[in-house]
């Protein structure tokens, strides 16, 4: 008896950390900008102030470049293999589940592009697959050392700066893409081509991708060298509803126009509807797709790969689609 009610409270535990780590992953995308700068500024009321300062000073002195290459200043690279694999991840990855699925051997001596799709709301599947190692992508693809790629804007913040930077997170821009992809064999990196623009299409059931004007990810592998890795996560559009209501689904596409990115309204499970769906979230690896090493690509050669791209992505889909919850009918969009 008594180690039966050990066993249920240890399953209780257990989904009280699954929860628990779900929460503070979407948390982090209202509060993790701002909640540390109120922090900090009301640190500088106290004795800790100096310290603040000192911070500070080195973040936007020393540091700042740091998010656009590997190896600027000496803790530049402060990539933690053990933050990575951090407990907490595992608990997020357990929430849905989350798997990472290889396909094909990629050579650890040469560079890659993963482009991962779709967006989804809060891009779940490439956050936890490749920012963390909850589903082993060291053990899956040895000798590759990854990059998250993502908003210049979040490492602004302080404090959670620092916690992008030990996973490996650094900006999509051009120069540190680049900078990432000629720092040696096995250095890749992950984007999401589509964006925050591609929360529009983030409904359940469907296969919509913001690719159709999406071809910079293409130059910088044409540019570099690099092969293109196609990514699907089945089960990215299933983890949260689209809004109900008509004013925020013209607010959405207003700021989408207007700022260029979009605002995430959404409907998902417990806790308000904040929490997402507990979807299974099957993220499939594809075949690398060899693009010609060309210092200044033309327009034409970039489009030309471009679509070379999208053939293989659909190739990826359709290949996959009806083991993880698509009809053998159902068509994968760009827009």
């Amino acid at each position: 008896m008594m180690s039966t009610i050990k066993y249920l409270t240890s399953l209780a535990l257990i989904e009280h950390y699954k929860r628990t780590a779900i929460t503070l992953y979407v948390l982090s995308f209202f509060v993790g900008h701002f909640l540390p700068t109120v922090v900090l500024l009301l640190l500088l009321m106290t004795r800790l102030a100096p310290l603040v300062l000192v911070y500070c000073a080195w973040v936007f002195v020393f540091d700042w470049k740091s998010p656009n290459s590997r190896n600027v200043w000496p803790f530049a690279a402060r990539r933690s293999m053990n933050f990575r694999r951090s407990r907490i991840f595992h608990y997020l990855r357990d929430f849905f589940p989350v798997s990472l699925i290889k396909t094909t051997e990629l050579d650890p001596s040469r560079n890659y592009v993963f482009a991962y799709h779709p967006h989804g709301v809060f891009a779940i599947g490439v956050f936890i697959n490749f920012a963390t190692e909850a589903t082993n992508f060291s053990s899956i693809f040895p000798g590759l050392t990854m990059w998250t790629m993502t908003m210049p804007l979040v490492f602004s913040a302080p404090i959670f700066r620092e916690l992008l930077i030990l996973l490996g997170a650094r900006s999509v821009t051009t120069a540190g893409c680049r900078s990432l992809l000629s720092a040696g064999p096995g250095q890749s990196i992950v984007l999401v081509p589509g964006g925050t623009n591609e929360i529009l299409e983030a409904k359940p059931g469907e296969a919509r991708l913001a690719l159709k004007k999406r071809r910079g990810f293409v130059r910088i592998a044409m540019e570099t060298g690099s092969p293109i890795v196609p990514v699907y996560g089945f089960g990215e559009n299933d983890l949260y509803d689209p809004p109900k209501s008509s004013l925020l689904l013209k607010l959405q596409r207003y700021c989408t126009h207007k700022f260029g990115m979009s605002v995430p309204f959404f409907q998902g499970g417990e806790l308000a509807c904040m929490l997402p769906h507990r979807h299974a979230l099957n993220t499939v690896v594809g075949a690398p797709l060899e693009v010609p090493h060309v210092e200044k690509p033309s327009t034409e050669e970039v489009e030309k790969w471009h679509q070379a791209y999208l053939d293989a992505l659909t190739k990826l889909f359709d290949e996959h689609k009806t083991k993880y919850g698509y009809s053998a009918d159902k068509k994968m969009e760009f827009v």
